[in-house]
C-alpha cells in the first residue's frame, strides 16, 4: 500500500459500524455522533472514536500503527490537527442542533400544556352549567376527566425538566388521554340530547385540539428548516 493511499481518512458507514466497539476506550460505536474515523488500512477493526486514536497517535513515535492490525503509516501533524477540529466543530454543531430541538419542543410542551388547561376550564363550566349535573352520571364522569387533566398538566410539566425524551412521552400520554376524554364525550352525548351542551364541549375539544396540533406543526416545520440550514 503506497503513502499517498495511507493518508485517506474516511468516515466508516453504517454496516461497517454494526455490533463494533472502539478498541482504545471499549466504548461502542455511534455513527450520528459523527465522532468516529476509519484508519486508512481498512482492517476489520479500523473505525476508532477520533479523541481516542488522535490520543494514541500523539502518545509517541512508535505508535503510529492500528490497534487492530499493527499496520504501521505516517502521519502528519496538520492532519491530526485537522482531524481534531473537525472534531470540535461536530461537537459544536451536534450542540447548537440540540439546543434548537430542545428549544422547539419546551415551545411546542408549554403550548401544548396551556391550551389544554384552556380546555379543561371551560369544559368544567359548561358541564357544570347543565342543569342538574350532578344527577347525571356521564356529566360527573365528564367533570372528573377535566379536573383530573388539570392536576396533570401540572405534574407533566414539573416532570419534563428540559429532557426531549421525557417532553416526547408527555405529549403522547397527553394526546392518548386527550383522545380518551374526547371519546368518552362523544358516548355520553347520546345520553343528553335535549340540551345544545355537548355541541359546544365537542366544538371546544375540536377547535382547541386543532389549534394545538397546527401549532406544533408549525413550530417542527421552521425547526427542520433550521436544522437542514445548520447542516
Amino acid at each position: 500500500m503506497d503513502e499517498q493511499a495511507l493518508q485517506k481518512f474516511e468516515k466508516p458507514d453504517t454496516d461497517f459500524l454494526k455490533d463494533k466497539e472502539c478498541l482504545i476506550c471499549l466504548e461502542p460505536m455511534d455513527l450520528e455522533m459523527n465522532q468516529i474515523v476509519m484508519l486508512p488500512c481498512k482492517c476489520a477493526n479500523s473505525a476508532y472514536h477520533i479523541p481516542c486514536i488522535t490520543k494514541l497517535l500523539q502518545s509517541g513515535e512508535n505508535k503510529n500503527f492500528c490497534p487492530h492490525c499493527k499496520g504501521k503509516y505516517k502521519i502528519e501533524f496538520q492532519q491530526m490537527v485537522a482531524m481534531q477540529n473537525n472534531h470540535l466543530i461536530r461537537i459544536e454543531h451536534a450542540n447548537r442542533i440540540y439546543e434548537l430541538r430542545i428549544s422547539s419542543f419546551i415551545k411546542i410542551l408549554v403550548f401544548h400544556l396551556v391550551s389544554n388547561t384552556t380546555l379543561n376550564i371551560i369544559g368544567i363550566s359548561l358541564s357544570m352549567s347543565y342543569p342538574n349535573y350532578n344527577n347525571h352520571v356521564e356529566l360527573n364522569v365528564l367533570i372528573f376527566f377535566y379536573f383530573f387533566k388539570l392536576f396533570l398538566n401540572y405534574g407533566l410539566l414539573m416532570f419534563s425538566k428540559h429532557n426531549i425524551d421525557r417532553i416526547e412521552n408527555i405529549l403522547w400520554c397527553s394526546y392518548i388521554y386527550n383522545i380518551v376524554a374526547f371519546g368518552f364525550l362523544l358516548y355520553s352525548s347520546g345520553k343528553l340530547t335535549k340540551n345544545n351542551l355537548y355541541i359546544i364541549l365537542i366544538l371546544n375539544n375540536v377547535l382547541f385540539g386543532l389549534l394545538d396540533l397546527a401549532f406544533r406543526y408549525v413550530l417542527e416545520y421552521k425547526m427542520k428548516n433550521r436544522v437542514v440550514g445548520e447542516n
